[in-house]
């Protein structure tokens, strides 16, 4: 299966929106891009790039989380 969220497509956003949104925020721009996209094919492409310590991914309550952009350049 083809993934839907490229990792460049969310930094991308991330850059647009002053480096900082709301995870649910970022989901529904990516959404606008590709449709068929998911919370989870989302939540993986986040997770390879705070590994790779692009973004910052914290928790504000148990609902809510927040992304921030890490690196300036790539």
């Amino acid at each position: 299966m083809k993934k839907l969220i490229n990792y460049s497509k969310v930094v991308e956003v991330l850059r647009k929106s002053g480096g900082k949104m709301m995870l649910q925020a970022l989901y529904d721009d990516l959404r606008r891009h590709e449709p068929r996209a998911t919370v989870q094919e989302l939540l993986q492409a986040l997770m390879k790039l705070e590994i790779h310590g692009k973004v910052r991914v914290s928790s504000l309550d148990e609902e809510r989380k927040v992304v921030e952009l890490v690196e300036s350049a790539s």
